[in-house]
């Protein structure tokens, strides 16, 4: 009995070798292929994203006391793509904000912001002037309607923009290995929001982008491309109220990665990891006070269906 069953396990053994072997190319991934990682949709496409963005709210040694948790989705619609116009317009659902300080605690108080429903815009990734194409007048100037159109600088400085010529160089990512020098390194961008956020600059530091990889997502083979942003410059200075305002300089290291169906050029997901360390200065102040934070950002592809879901 005991040779019998020693003699099966050798013939299974056997046979799921031969499988592996005979079958097993039909999932081969060639690394040394080159392809097109470059925005790829044609006019008409639609498609729904799902965003998360974690607040760590830091004190001066770095120790996180409190966490804002802000969650929203948009559509994507193509509207006009042709050799020297990427036209896309973007329209934005309701978005809904908590926080917490029990941080061993999920959070149970949401706000509804409804001025984030319905809120759209178009970019022409070809000749895009960003955030510049973007009317915010409509978000209120307030810490909240700050926080949400940060959100949808995410949506596009990451996820959308380095994977365009100008601003990320993308022909020059073919396949894995390839990494490159960001276009935007060292670049400066005002990023003034109505009369909260102003006399504002985000200057890039070190920026790069590798193509470190292709696995499957969802049933998709996908692309990975990984960025990381060292020591970016930040300094604005914030209307918190009439009479008060907050002068702010401070640096962030950002770094995330990128999911890319191979097939359909489509996002599927991504996420962005930031690290901000800020000086803040309240008038009547000698000294600045230190402040630090991270982020946690997600993006993923979601339905039609999950898309008109209640948030």
């Amino acid at each position: 009995m005991k040779k019998h069953l020693i003699l099966f396990l050798v013939v299974i053994s056997v046979l799921l070798v031969l499988a592996e072997v005979m079958f097993g190319q039909e999932k081969t991934i060639d690394l040394a292929a080159e392809y097109d990682l470059s925005l790829r949709e044609t006019s008409g496409d639609v498609s729904y994203y799902k965003m998360r963005t974690v607040y760590y709210h830091g004190n001066s040694m770095g120790i996180t006391h409190s966490i804002d948790e802000l969650i929203t989705s948009f559509k994507r619609e193509a509207v006009k793509i042709e050799k020297s116009t990427h036209l896309v317009k973007f329209t934005w659902k309701a978005a809904k904000i908590g926080h917490q300080t029990k941080l061993q605690e999920k959070i149970s108080n949401w706000k509804i912001l409804p001025y984030a429903d319905g809120f759209a815009y178009q970019l022409d990734f070809k000749h895009f002037d960003f955030p510049g194409q973007i009317d915010f007048s409509p978000i209120p100037g307030t810490l909240q309607g700050m926080k949400f159109m940060v959100n949808i600088l995410d949506a596009h400085a990451q996820f959308d923009l380095l994977r365009t010529e100008s601003a990320g160089g993308i022909s020059q990512i073919k396949k894995t290995g390839d990494k490159i020098s960001n276009p935007g390194a060292g670049e400066s961008t005002a990023w003034d929001f109505n009369t909260f956020i102003q006399d504002s600059d985000f200057t890039n530091g070190a920026y790069e982008t590798m193509f470190t990889g292709i696995c499957m997502v969802d049933g998709k083979k996908c692309a990975v491309l990984e960025y990381i942003n060292t020591e970016s410059r930040i300094k604005n200075k914030a209307q918190v109220t009439p009479k008060m305002t907050i002068e702010q300089e401070g640096t962030s290291n950002f770094w995330g990665r990128i999911f890319i169906d191979l097939e359909t050029g489509s996002l599927i997901k991504g996420d962005l990891f930031e690290y901000v360390v800020m000086h803040a200065t309240m008038p009547g102040q000698s000294q600045p006070m230190r402040l630090f934070e991270r982020r946690l950002v997600e993006i993923w592809n979601i339905s039609e269906e999950k898309y008109n879901e209640e948030l």
